[in-house]
């Protein structure tokens, strides 16, 4: 009976190993949302951080996980949800960098696989401490159609509905989620923050009615460069699905 004894504190240990998320070293709540500015119908956390090193960052909830692997500990800078990350599959589950000084990578989306947590990998090779700012986003139930005026019927609404035909509305609504992520890919990629998009329009090539494409301009104090872009927008979710920009 003693012999076991050394095999079941081992096995013991190795249980409470695997049930403890993401093997964090730092824990925190992200803060509820108060802006305004997130659609209806759409959960978004994010998650605003400071990292000296390299790190593995999981989000499952609000409950943001850092996982130091050489650094010093990272540390929260304002990170916030509107809701929080849901613990079952989400539709329409968006990633994206909005500051960053490294290196910043998605691992893996939420899944039953991982427990439902969204895992990013930050490598930072800059002395001290780095801004780091990543996006989460994903479809919630019950939300009203971004492609109504907002009074409309909501998600699982007719399918028929011309808005969903990708009608007026629904390109407007294309052309504006493309606007998004070109400013967003100019800000992360090339780090220009005060971007102005010009002339974004449905491409009317054959085959390429969910393209949008069109120019812009980026400026970063007295420096000035202009871009061309194209975006893939599924018009019945309003998801970009690729975006391409290129400094001209």
């Amino acid at each position: 009976m003693t012999n076991h004894l050394p095999r079941l504190a081992a096995t013991l240990a190795l249980l409470a190993l695997v049930s403890w998320p993401a093997l964090a070293d730092t824990q925190f709540r992200a803060r509820r949302m108060t802006r305004g500015d997130v659609p209806l119908g759409k959960g978004q956390c994010d998650i605003r951080l400071r990292i000296d090193g390299e790190a593995e960052v999981s989000v499952r909830g609000d409950t943001v996980y850092l996982r130091t692997v050489n650094g010093r500990d990272g540390r929260d800078e304002g990170s916030e949800c509107n809701e929080p990350l849901p613990d079952r599959l989400v539709e329409g589950f968006g990633f994206e960098v909005r500051d960053r000084r490294g290196d910043i990578a998605l691992l893996s989306e939420p899944s039953r696989r991982n427990g439902f947590r969204a895992v990013v990998r930050i490598r930072d090779s800059e002395g001290g401490e780095g801004r780091y700012h990543f996006r989460l986003s994903w479809q919630m139930d019950g939300g009203r159609d971004p492609f109504g005026s907002g009074s409309g019927p909501g998600y699982g609404s007719d399918p028929g509905d011309s808005r969903r035909r990708g009608g007026a509305s629904g390109l407007s609504y294309a052309i504006d989620a493309c606007r998004d992520a070109v400013e967003e890919r100019i800000a992360a990629e090339y780090r220009y923050d005060d971007v102005d998009i010009r002339n974004a329009r449905a491409d009317n090539g054959p085959g390429r009615n969910d393209y949008i494409l069109g120019e812009a301009t980026g400026r970063r104090g007295r420096a000035i460069a202009d871009f061309s872009f194209v975006c893939r927008v599924d018009f019945n979710s309003g998801r970009v699905r690729t975006v391409d920009v290129r400094r001209r």
